[in-house]
This record gives structure tokens, sequence and C-alpha cells, in this order.
């Protein structure tokens, strides 16, 4: 079996629903900052994904190791390991850095080693220092090289620097440049931030170059109308997907949405009819305690 063999045979799992789209429960919060609202108990999140029906679930190593067990089987997510761990959303606080700093705390073979069917790894650019853009390019240029010498599929999770250069990390251009660097170092799936316009996304789509392009769900909205009407958006604009993780654990009723949010993913599902089967007025979704929003104004 060549290596191009087992990736394409790993990716498969990932879009098992042979309809091109994958919802992915990203979980992987704590290995950034630690417990958050609705992600506190590690192992009842893995079997939400589960109960679900979700195609993949994001998870860091230690997590995997720990929830194993409820992943083995038919009929469970694929396993997205992430190799990287930041300080990028930690604005604010006392354990706030200036620019956020990226390192490597796993490899490929680690994530063959614990049944992982995919790797994924963050790509900064746009840093005031561009020293920090240099080495985030160089952990996803690592990860690339040993994925195609391993046949492992590679998510990159490529946006610019909260707090960097940029006013603002959302716009179209950026994204889609970003996403396009992905691509060309290595990327065989993406995951990144919405745009805010569907006609905008659709730019970040062309320029992925047929690469699938899942989209993250950042802070938890308002409600789960919200939530619903982003799945909306994003698939008129081409996305393959979904790659959420507060906007669902931090739900009132997490399981009814993302079932919701499967639904309208492989079974196109309306938007309205998604929101019918919610309940009618959720309650107020806990506060996260983190945000990849830029703060209003920047450090002196």
């Amino acid at each position: 079996m060549t290596s191009g063999t087992g990736k394409q045979i790993r990716l498969s799992r990932l879009f098992s629903n042979r309809d091109g789209r994958a919802v992915v429960f990203a979980f992987d919060h704590g290995m950034q900052v630690g417990p958050v609202p609705g992600a506190v108990d590690l192992r009842a999140g893995v079997a939400l994904a589960v109960e679900a029906g979700f195609d993949g679930i994001i998870l860091g190593p230690g997590a995997l190791d720990r929830a194993a067990e409820l992943l083995r089987g038919p009929n469970r997510p694929a396993i997205i390991m992430r190799l990287d761990q930041t300080t990028m959303w930690r604005l604010g606080g006392q354990f706030a850095h200036e620019e956020g700093h990226t390192r490597q705390v796993a490899d490929v073979e680690d994530a063959l080693r614990l049944g992982a069917d995919a790797v994924l790894t963050f790509l900064f650019t746009c840093h005031r220092d561009p020293e920090l853009e240099t080495r985030s390019v160089e952990i996803v240029g690592r990860a690339a090289r040993s994925a195609r010498n391993w046949g492992m599929p590679l998510v990159v999770e490529p946006m610019a620097a909260r707090e960097g250069r940029l006013k603002t990390p959302f716009d179209a251009e950026t994204i889609a440049m970003n996403s396009r660097i992905a691509v060309e170092i290595g990327a065989d799936v993406i995951k990144t931030d919405w745009s805010g316009t569907v006609e905008g996304f659709r730019h970040v789509v062309q320029g992925a170059a047929d690469v699938p392009v899942l989209v993250a769900g950042g802070p938890r909205v308002d409600n789960d109308r919200a939530t619903l009407a982003l799945v909306r958006d994003l698939l008129a604009a081409g996305a393959r997907g979904v790659m959420f993780g507060r906007s669902l654990f931090q739900s009132p009723e997490p399981l009814a949405l993302m079932k919701a949010v499967r639904d309208m993913v492989h079974d196109d599902v309306s938007f309205e009819d998604a929101v019918a089967r919610l309940s009618p007025a959720p309650a107020k979704a806990p506060k996260a305690q983190f945000s990849r929003v830029r703060p209003k104004s920047r450090p002196k």
C-alpha cells in the first residue's frame, strides 16, 4: 500500500457519508486554555460526539489516550489529533501574552500509535514579529512532510494572528491568502474562520484549489438559531462542512443542536426545519472564558 492509498483510506473515514462533506466536533480547547464551560468533562464531550453521529472529533494526544475506549468500534467519529499548542487564545488576564506563541508537542508517528485518522496544526500569519509566523510555517511544513511519508491526512487551521499587524483577521482576502498558503504547504483539509458573508467566503473556497474547506465555529454566538444560520450560509458559500466546538458544547441543548447541524450538512435539511427541531426558547449559554475575536485595542 502506498502512502497515497493510506491517506485516501483515512480521509474516507472523515468524509464517510460520500457527499464530500463532514461535521467535526472540535474538542481540543483544554490543550490551549484549560477547562472551559461545557468542556470540563472530557469523556462526556467525546461521548456527545459519538451520540450525535458526527464524522470526526478533534482531540489533543493526552485526551485521545484517556478517551480511546469511547472511540473504538463501528459508527465512531474519525479522530483528528492536534499536534501543536498555542498561547494565541489567552487574550487578556493573567495568562496572556502580547502575541501568541505556538509549538509542536506531538508528531505524526504519535498520532499513528494512538490510532488517529488525521492530524491538525495551526498556521498563524501576520504577527508583529515575523519570526513567529515563520516558526508556525516550519511546524506545518514539518507535519506535511511526515504526513506525506506516513499516508496521514493533514488538516491545517490557517488564520491571522490576534493582536498582530491586521486590524481584523476575518476579512475574506486574509482568510483566502492564509488558506492558500496552507494548501501549497501540503494541507489535505482546511479548517478556517468565517469571513462574514457568503460572497466573501466563496472567494476563500475558490482559492483553496479544491481542497475541502471546513469552517470553525469560533466563540459561542447568541443562540442556537444563529449557529444554524451560520451553517446555512457556509454551505451556500461552498464550504464542505464544519469544525465547531464552543458554539455546540456551550449550547443549553448541545445534542439537539449537533444533530440539527449534522442533518443540515448531510441531509440538506433547511434552516427553518433545523430550527424547528430545537426547543422554542433555549436558555442563555454559559459565558466563554476566552475568545478568538481581536480585542478592541492592542497593547501599547
